[in-house]
């Protein structure tokens, strides 16, 4: 049962650092310049343009649909010394945290507060990078028949997309999920002899 645990916790570790890896890395609030008020309302006409509540959502999804592969593989990956009723077990238990992980997930990227903070980074990050004119300019672009076509597109392109990425960084990810579930089950195993060793008197 430890060696299920461990397994466990380093599925949730690695897939978990996937999962944040392949988020966008967030610039210093300090390099953002606070936005004018005109500059607010240009960018709040481009989100909506965009869609951005919607893609937010949509970003959750993408960025969690792998998990459960991810997770399954640290399990097929695990120590060999576990059994096959012990691997059956560590699979309903990662299916189980998968789900659950991936709820939390979609509910962060849906809280409002977290939309309305992104949103505020958003306006931050335009604002510092595009005059209001060039804002003006993109958010037609995103209201014109190409604009539009291109965000509706969107999930259907990642989905079109993922399944050779996932190919293509495979191989890789399974070398640094195997090396993480040897040194975690050795290191369980290492903690084992010393619990279970007599005290000194």
């Amino acid at each position: 049962m430890k060696a299920i645990k461990y397994v466990l916790a380093a599925a949730i570790v690695s897939a978990s650092a996937i999962v944040f890896a392949q988020a966008p890395t967030s610039a210093p609030a300090a390099t953002l310049a606070i936005t004018t008020p005109e500059q607010k309302a240009a960018v709040k006409d481009l989100l909506d343009a965009m869609n951005f509540k919607k893609m937010m959502s949509q970003m959750a999804g993408a960025m969690t649909q792998n998990m459960p592969q991810m997770m399954e593989q640290m399990v097929a990956a695990s120590d060999t010394s576990m059994t096959a009723e012990q691997k059956a077990e560590a699979r309903k238990l990662v299916a189980r945290a998968s789900e659950s992980a991936t709820k939390a997930m979609i509910d962060i990227y849906s809280d409002p507060q977290i939309v309305q903070g992104m949103e505020d980074i958003m306006a931050r990050a335009y604002g510092s990078n595009f005059a209001v004119d060039e804002i003006k300019a993109i958010t037609t672009f995103y209201m014109s028949p190409a604009g539009k076509k291109m965000l509706a597109t969107q999930p259907q392109i990642m989905q079109q997309s993922m399944p050779e990425i996932m190919a293509l960084i495979t191989p890789r990810m399974k070398e640094v999920m195997s090396k993480m579930a040897k040194d975690i089950t050795e290191q369980a195993k290492e903690q084992g002899k010393t619990s279970a060793a007599p005290g000194k008197k």
